[in-house]
């Protein structure tokens, strides 16, 4: 029978030890926009205690062109924050000068994350942070859960259909850093890694069931059976239903768009 392709692409195996010996790695996988707010895992990650920061590492990679004004004005001040909270940083442009950065580094930000690389860090995660709020979709989280990483999320836009509480991860409000940072202290240093692979396993099963191209491709018809089966009103008009159809394909379009252009 032939293999169904799944959003992310082929399936990613977390492998023993990681890539910085010794340390419990929190990764943030965004363009250095500033709507996606990577802010927050900052501030949340310095809240761990000291003792705990020595033996973790938050690791901040993302899309970015020196190009952007905004990606290289966002980087910035991002360093600027962490090293304002007393964070040890480091920037570095390509894995090989990451993986010899000094282990007294407590937030590594890697500029511009290739699908290799992506996977890398994905295999080496103990936790994915996703702080965007009020996104429509959000594939990072599906990556991560495909990879059988938890993810810790804003509870608002897409990260409320993909992620499911307490199973595949955490939903927190964005506005309250201290939640977490309490996730982070648990899933670091207190759950048993019995259960952490337990919640990588659900993540990994949740994300082929419910987000293939075969999944999507049935919600898209679903959604146009639903307009098409809308009672006819006189303050309905033909055009509106047309309107709504139109922006539902686009949207799941895209979604299979996407899972297509990482399957290849």
């Amino acid at each position: 029978e032939k293999e169904e392709k799944i959003v992310g692409g082929v399936e990613a195996k977390r492998e023993g030890g990681g890539l910085w010996k010794g340390k419990r790695v929190v990764l943030s996988i965004n363009r250095f926009e500033r709507k996606k707010n990577i802010e927050l895992v900052i501030r949340a990650f310095r809240g761990l205690e000291e003792v705990e920061r020595r033996r973790a590492r938050l690791v901040v990679a993302g899309g970015y062109d020196l190009r952007v004004e905004e990606n290289v004005g966002y980087h910035r001040e991002l360093v600027t924050l962490a090293e304002k909270l007393g964070l040890r940083t480091a920037t570095m442009k390509n894995m090989v000068t990451a993986l010899n950065i000094p282990d007294d580094i407590e937030v590594l930000f890697l500029l511009s994350v290739p699908s290799q690389l992506k996977s890398m860090l994905l295999s080496a995660a103990r936790l994915l942070v996703y702080t965007p709020t009020d996104e429509h979709f959000g594939i990072v989280p599906l990556e991560a859960m495909l990879a059988r990483v938890p993810v810790l999320a804003a509870n608002s836009g897409g990260p409320l259909e993909t992620v499911l509480e307490g199973k595949t991860g955490w939903l927190r409000p964005a506005e309250d850093e201290s939640e977490w940072t309490e996730v982070m202290q648990r899933v670091l240093f207190r759950m048993r890694d019995a259960d952490l692979k337990k919640m990588g396993d659900t993540g990994e099963s949740w994300v082929k069931r419910e987000f293939s191209e075969t999944k999507l491709a049935e919600r898209l018809d679903e959604e146009i059976e639903s307009m098409i089966q809308l009672p006819r009103k006189r303050t309905v008009e033909i055009p509106d239903v047309l309107l709504g159809i139109g922006f539902s394909t686009m949207v799941l379009t895209a979604m299979l768009a996407v899972a297509i252009r990482i399957i290849r």
